[in-house]
């Protein structure tokens, strides 16, 4: 349970134009099959560039967006997936430098989809222990290179290039954060090494995708058991996150959930929370694809940009991570 009280005090996107996924199909980089199971309509993708510089205009547009200015941000905590462009390289002191530039921390969160979220329960319990005042968390992912490709790397999802950023603050902001819970369940942790043993040479050649990882996952725990362990831990933060809050499910106006397929969406999500697709933002988030670190920012950015996160109303952000991690938030929008 959070200590005090905390709100979202701005938010910044930085997305790429889309692609067509008709396109794709056509020009035989995607199957149709998995067309099908997905629904995706198009796919952000960027031409060039470290995603962290994606990150520090995000984050610039999020502190503008906030009452706060960088010398009040008292910690720096940037998520990623994907290569940032160098290895050994500390992509989120880039961020930290151009867009922030105090000598507050500047931290790297891998929690690989979870890690907006995982940022936020970390900015929460930091600025309470430090009795600060303001947090800035920041995501990026470019997936251009990712093992199996773009458009084989997963099963029931498509990744979309793109950063998010929003400020965390203990003074005020356009929503309070009511509750935040945090849940592991790291037998999950095998679902993305499969029987991989250790590989040296970390590049595109050698490390499998992550579908040769979970088909040899399956043939050993099969797909049913996988779902009802997933749909638990699923259920179990939700849960928890809404009784610390205060609220019942028929109260939530908007889940914000990872921008997965159509199919995964319904069978690891809608099925557990027991709500219709219309409560989530799939149909803008089958335009983008998975943002990586960053769905569940861009999914709030979005909903005040569409002038649906209105005072009064209550969201759900719920993010997951491999390994499992997952953390849910329960916000009230105070100011439109």
């Amino acid at each position: 349970m959070m200590s005090g009280e905390f709100y979202i005090d701005g938010t910044g996107v930085s997305i790429p134009p889309a692609v067509p996924i008709d396109r794709v199909v056509a020009d035989g980089l995607y199957s149709a099959e998995d067309h099908a199971e997905t629904q995706m309509l198009s796919v952000a993708i960027a031409a060039d560039g470290f995603p962290a510089e994606m990150a520090v205009d995000a984050a610039r547009q999020a502190l503008a967006a906030s009452a706060h200015e960088p010398p009040d941000i008292a910690l720096t905590l940037y998520a990623y997936i994907s290569n940032q462009g160098l290895h050994g390289w500390h992509s989120g002191a880039f961020v930290h430098r151009f867009a922030v530039g105090n000598s507050a921390p500047a931290i790297e969160v891998v929690q690989r989809s979870n890690g907006c979220m995982a940022a936020l329960d970390l900015a929460t319990a930091y600025l309470a222990a430090r009795d600060a005042g303001a947090a800035l968390i920041a995501t990026a992912d470019r997936f251009d290179d990712m093992p199996g490709g773009r458009w084989n790397y997963d099963y029931g999802l498509l990744v979309g290039d793109g950063a998010t950023a929003c400020v965390v603050s203990r003074e005020g902001g356009f929503a309070r954060i009511l509750s935040l819970v945090s849940h592991a369940d790291s037998t999950f942790e095998e679902v993305h090494r499969g029987d991989f043993a250790y590989i040296p040479m970390q590049d595109i050649g050698a490390t499998p995708s992550f579908r040769r990882r979970k088909q040899q996952y399956f043939q050993s725990h099969g797909l049913a058991e996988t779902v009802a362990r997933f749909s638990s831990g699923i259920s179990t933060v939700v849960t928890r996150a809404l009784d610390d809050a205060g609220v019942r499910r028929t109260e939530v106006d908007h889940w914000v959930l990872p921008n997965v397929g159509l199919q995964e969406l319904r069978t690891y999500y809608l099925d557990a929370l027991k709500i219709p697709v219309d409560a989530t933002l799939w149909n803008w988030g089958r335009t983008v694809g998975h943002l990586g670190a960053g769905d569940q920012i861009a999914g709030l950015h979005r909903l005040r940009q569409e002038g649906r996160a209105l005072p009064g109303r209550t969201l759900v952000l719920l993010g997951v991570g491999v390994g499992f991690n997952f953390t849910c938030a329960v916000l009230r929008i105070e100011d439109e």
